[in-house]
């Protein structure tokens, strides 16, 4: 299973109550806090994959769960909710 993220073209929310959003462009930015503070070669990877993306990035269990490990710990509220979502749209496809 995997999960496919557009990091150049991702819907934020800017309420918590998700009814107002912005579409971001976070694809450098969050390659480059992964690749700043993330431990380790998959978190190395994982950035280089991101960074390198072109659009939808295809993300396997293990790089999804990674990223939403960091992703938890390091991005806002906003970022995880939006990483999540996408996590919550495979579920719903299955």
């Amino acid at each position: 299973m995997t999960v496919k993220i557009n990091f150049s073209d991702i819907t934020i929310f800017t309420d918590v109550e998700h009814k107002m959003a912005t579409r971001q462009d976070i694809k450098k930015n969050l390659a480059n806090s992964i690749y700043q503070h993330g431990q380790g070669i998959a978190f190395h990877a994982l950035a280089l994959k991101i960074y390198n993306s072109k659009d939808d990035v295809e993300l396997e269990d293990d790089e999804y769960k990674l990223l939403m490990d960091y992703a938890r710990q390091m991005c806002t509220p906003a970022i995880i909710d939006a990483l999540e979502s996408y996590g919550k749209e495979d579920e719903e496809d299955n």
